[in-house]
């Protein structure tokens, strides 16, 4: 009796730490809290000019402002910006990068969508 309430009981915590595990990996908004993303040129985010390369992309709440931080994985560039969240109908099937040209002609960030997720980020300039 005693060894099937120990089953029972470690059954009951292992489900209890998976689905913890499982809502950490997306939050309320429908975003994973971490994602990845490759720049092919040198790309300008919040003002920052980041050359290409890969990218670790995390979201921080500052009160009611949602932030970006954008961190190169192997290296020290590092820029930051707020951005919008805007509702998907369903979850995003492929990660796309929206961007605009300046006068010297260098790619600005305005927006992304990662796959999964079921909002895409439209960064402020």
């Amino acid at each position: 009796m005693f060894q099937k309430w120990t089953i029972v009981a470690l059954t009951a915590i292992v489900l209890v730490f998976s689905c913890t595990a499982i809502m950490a990996s997306t939050n309320t908004m429908g975003i994973a809290e971490k994602q990845t993303i490759n720049f092919t040129a040198p790309t300008i985010v919040g003002g920052t000019v980041l050359p290409a390369g890969r990218y670790n992309v995390t979201h921080q709440m500052n009160g009611q402002t949602h932030v970006m931080i954008f961190k190169k994985i192997g290296g020290k560039s590092e820029a930051q910006t707020n951005c919008s969240l805007v509702p998907l109908k369903e979850k995003a099937s492929n990660t796309e990068q929206r961007y605009s040209t300046n006068a010297q002609n260098q790619h600005i960030l305005q927006g992304i969508t990662f796959e999964g997720d079921k909002a895409t980020h439209v960064l402020a300039q």
